[in-house]
């Protein structure tokens, strides 16, 4: 009975009476024999704490970092690495992903209308210089282009234009209507205006300077001048009248020219005002163009002219 209870059921040690496993010879424990024959000569103390299990090796990434913390402002050694080990990879949280430096809107340029008709240009980061012989951008068989005549800057995701003190100047196209100064430059299809301003009336005579001759102005009543501007800034013909509002197209306007294809029935509108003009576009689409004085900004759909080309601004993708 004794022999079957050992080889069923677990041993319990005589010296320290830990529990076996079953047919133990030693205590798993003490390391006295489960017979008891060894226990009277053990010199060992009775009660000894069991030896701690060995540890199974943990992934890396679980393993606890038993070193002592540097101190604060120190910086730790980089881990030593076996020979042939490669170096274990670092990971950066996501919570803060690199940031990329955004990229603005890029922009295009289109000739509609002039000897490059047709051509493309793309415009660099910070913009293009335009001009006959200097610049990205040449039109080298125009004459009406200066050397160095534009430049287009791009600025905060934004387009500028800034005339570089060209000869024949920079237009650009005016959405709804616009105020010029007098001796303000404008153009419709191919022709160029000047805004000369208010005319005042003579003075009358004193009877003793003598007066210049000419046409006659009205007295009393405030008339306003529109010229034409020919080739090599030669005045042509010039209108006065006192208002409200002159008018400027192929036919039936104060400034008529029926074979200029550039031109609408009814282009556009001046209306004479106390600090200068008023334009009206009424083209429908064919465009009216005022000469700029410093940098003003553009937008896609827009267009400038310079010399004998017409660009139209587009944003690219």
């Amino acid at each position: 009975m004794t022999a079957f209870l050992t080889k069923s059921l677990g041993v319990v040690c005589p010296s320290c009476d830990f529990l076996n496993v079953v047919g133990a010879v030693r205590c798993m424990s003490c390391g006295n024999a489960t017979d008891g024959s060894s226990a009277k000569t053990d010199q060992s103390p009775r009660h000894q704490p069991p030896s701690e299990p060995a540890r199974a090796e943990a992934p890396p990434g679980l393993r606890r970092n038993t070193t002592t913390p540097p101190e604060l402002g120190t910086t730790p050694p980089p881990p030593s690495q076996g020979r042939g080990v490669p170096a274990r990879p670092t990971f950066q949280s996501s919570a803060a992903p690199p940031t990329q430096p955004a990229t603005g809107p890029k922009f295009g340029l289109t000739v509609l209308a002039g000897p490059a008709r047709g051509q493309r240009f793309r415009l660099g980061a910070n913009g293009a210089q335009v001009g006959r012989q200097k610049g990205v951008i040449l039109f080298p068989e125009d004459p009406f282009v200066s050397p160095l005549h534009a430049t287009m800057s791009v600025r905060d995701g934004k387009l500028f234009v800034r005339d570089d003190g060209s000869t024949s100047g920079v237009f650009a196209s005016i959405s709804g209507q616009e105020t010029v100064p007098a001796g303000g430059l404008f153009c419709t299809g191919l022709r160029l205006f000047r805004y000369v301003g208010a005319i005042e009336p003579a003075e009358a005579w004193n009877r003793v300077d003598v007066l210049v001759y000419g046409a006659p102005v009205p007295n009393a009543v405030v008339h306003y001048a529109i010229e034409e501007v020919l080739l090599g800034d030669r005045p042509g013909r010039c209108i006065i009248t006192p208002g409200p509002v002159l008018t400027i197209g192929q036919g039936r306007c104060d400034f008529s020219f029926p074979n200029d294809e550039g031109l609408a029935p009814r282009h556009c509108e001046v209306a004479p005002l106390p600090t200068g003009a008023m334009i009206r576009d009424l083209s429908g689409g064919l465009g009216t163009f005022v000469r700029i004085t410093n940098e003003r900004p553009l937008k896609a759909g827009d267009r400038i002219r310079i010399g004998q080309q017409t660009l139209q601004v587009e944003l690219l993708s």
